[in-house]
């Protein structure tokens, strides 16, 4: 019987010095790295020419792009209003310019969609060099979900949202005195200022998860808030949303609530 618990004794000192063993050599890695690595005047300037270089290819494409697509910026517009011609057949322009704006903004637009993951690949590759194993499976990770949420936002805005809120808007407060002659430059800022506001909503999920992550807020904080957060998600649609009516807000206001939902869910799994 001693010798048994001298054993275990013995076995429980060896998984201490291993364990002392291993955080002296991620503490001797990690002070390795702060001194392989310091911050001077040439490093600064070396890091900035690196970060001109990877900047310098997006913004190239996005100038590419954008010239590539004026000339075909009429077919993009008669592409992209065609979802909405059962609701609006026909756009106007009270300006000399304003149409001519308005394809040249839907030109950028389409630069800009195709430029922006092309920009997110080169500050990826500009800072993964720096991270730690760990630390770029977690940044890949939020890179992903945060694209594939914003493309997912946008999309439900757009096939969604819009449609059904331009109808109820039209259809409710238009009569025989009162016709909608809706502005082409009016419709685009509109349309694509709704776009974005529906991408950055869906970022919900992940602003969620790091929350918890960092321990910034406690899971179990989190699920007791959602009397709270129902309230919250409507008062951020009011204000958030281009129109004052209810509808257009109960549309937004619905996703935030599931999107949270999904949040608190991600939180518990991962």
């Amino acid at each position: 019987m001693i010798e048994e618990k001298e054993k275990k004794n013995e076995q429980i000192e060896v998984k201490k010095e291993e364990k002392l063993e291993n955080k002296k050599k991620e503490q001797e890695d990690e002070n390795q790295k702060v001194e392989d690595f310091e911050i001077t005047k040439e490093v600064i300037i070396e890091q900035l020419e690196e970060l001109r270089r990877r900047l310098i290819v997006p913004i190239v494409s996005f100038v590419l792009i954008f010239l590539i697509s004026i000339p075909f910026a009429k077919k993009i517009m008669d592409i992209f209003l065609g979802q909405f011609k059962e609701i609006i057949p026909e756009f106007i322009f009270t300006k000399p310019f304003e149409s001519f704006w308005a394809h040249i903004k839907i030109s950028a637009y389409i630069s800009a969609l195709i430029s922006v993951p092309l920009l997110i690949w080169q500050i990826w590759l500009f800072i993964s060099p720096a991270l730690y194993p760990k630390e770029r499976k977690i940044a890949r990770f939020i890179i992903i979900s945060s694209s594939l949420l914003f493309i997912a936002g946008s999309s439900f805005c757009f096939f969604i949202v819009l449609p059904a809120s331009l109808k109820f808007l039209i259809n409710a407060f238009s009569s025989e005195k009162i016709k909608a002659l809706i502005s082409i430059s009016e419709f685009l800022s509109f349309a694509l200022k709704f776009s974005l506001i529906f991408g950055f909503a869906f970022q919900t999920p992940l602003i969620v998860l790091a929350l918890v992550k960092t321990g910034i807020l406690d899971i179990n904080t989190v699920s007791k808030a959602r009397p709270y957060i129902i309230v919250l998600a409507f008062v951020v649609a009011a204000f958030v949303t281009p129109t004052p009516d209810a509808f257009t807000q109960i549309l937004l206001a619905i996703p935030l609530i599931v999107l949270w939902e999904l949040g608190v869910l991600l939180s518990r799994i991962i």
